[in-house]
């Protein structure tokens, strides 16, 4: 990726997004990669480099708090449908009709929403590892903590931790960081659910400032290159994704979502991490078989961070399904 092909965006909330971009070739469509979290646009780069070599555009924001784009500290800016809107300026700024989403993690929650509201917009859809989420009004936090007990004791206990006010100055101690790193990109997955998921052990493992081996999927360079971009702006915008969450703000958003725009009716592909804990891959298969009205499969056998570690197979599966649309 070179520094020219990246470009900002004011989007009629006042933020700046910086995003990679490059122009199709004649009769390709423009591929739109949403990242999640702690990352930036640059954990697509294989994927930026394939699909940009075969004549696809390319629109890769760094999402809001993170990188190059704004990165405000009240958490009320979260809000999943105004980021969302956020895209579609982006949109308009760079006169891009239609596009194929791609997403992970908090990413593919950020996508389910375009898809909700501007259906229109989109060729076809590809979560990877989350599933599309469908609008939930009604959630009850502390409800969700049950639902996937046998896996994984309160799974989302995490939420907790990332939300906490505190939470990004104790990551940022000079320390801490790479201890945070050893436990959001570890070398074994199982982690997360004896040292991620359950209620205070992500806080706990942070303070103790245990450390794992580095990721196979990563060199040394990479992984400082990634810590560069991360805490170009901190962690406090980063962390306000989960805090949206749990304050629940999204809610009164969401309950105006129409019924019928729940369903998906553009072709979707949904690419499952058979090693991530969290996002359980058969959960999201059923949920997506339900919502979606046309759904392609591809298991990896990778943790959560399939865009990293298996690149290359993941390239030839997005673009079996690009052929597709």
């Amino acid at each position: 990726m070179t520094d020219k092909l990246i470009r900002s965006t004011t989007t009629r909330r006042g933020f700046v997004y910086s995003y990679y971009h490059n122009v199709p070739s004649t009769g390709k469509p423009t591929i739109l990669f949403l990242h999640g979290f702690p990352s930036t646009h640059s954990d697509w780069a294989s994927q930026i480099s394939f699909f940009s070599g075969k004549g696809y555009g390319v629109i890769a924001p760094d999402l809001l708090g993170y990188g190059g784009t704004s990165a405000p500290d009240d958490v009320s800016h979260y809000r999943m449908l105004n980021m969302a809107e956020d895209i579609i300026d982006i949109f308009g700024d760079l006169g891009v009709d239609k596009v194929i989403g791609v997403a992970h993690d908090w990413g593919s929650i950020l996508l389910s929403r375009l898809l909700n509201t501007h259906s229109d917009r989109f060729l076809g859809a590809a979560f990877l590892v989350l599933g599309y989420v469908a609008p939930q009004a009604d959630i009850d936090n502390d409800v969700q903590h049950t639902v996937f007990d046998e896996p994984v004791d309160d799974i989302w206990g995490y939420f907790k931790f990332f939300a906490a006010n505190d939470t990004p100055a104790l990551i940022e101690k000079h320390a801490s960081i790479d201890s945070f790193y050893s436990l959001v990109f570890p070398n074994d997955p199982l982690i997360w659910k004896t040292d991620l998921a359950p209620l205070d052990k992500a806080k706990q493992w942070i303070e103790q400032n245990k450390q794992l081996p580095r990721a196979d999927f990563w060199t040394h360079e990479q992984k400082e290159e990634h810590k560069k971009a991360l805490l170009k702006k901190g962690l406090r915008g980063p962390c306000n994704w989960y805090g949206a969450a749990l304050a629940e703000t999204n809610k009164a958003d969401e309950a105006l979502i129409a019924p019928e725009a729940h369903r998906v009716n553009v072709p979707t592909f949904y690419g499952a991490a058979l090693k991530d804990y969290f996002c359980l891959a058969q959960v999201t298969k059923q949920t997506m078989g339900s919502l979606c009205s046309s759904v392609t499969t591809k298991d990896f056998e990778t943790s959560h961070w399939v865009m990293l570690e298996a690149s290359d197979e993941l390239n030839d599966a997005l673009e079996q399904f690009f052929d597709s649309l």
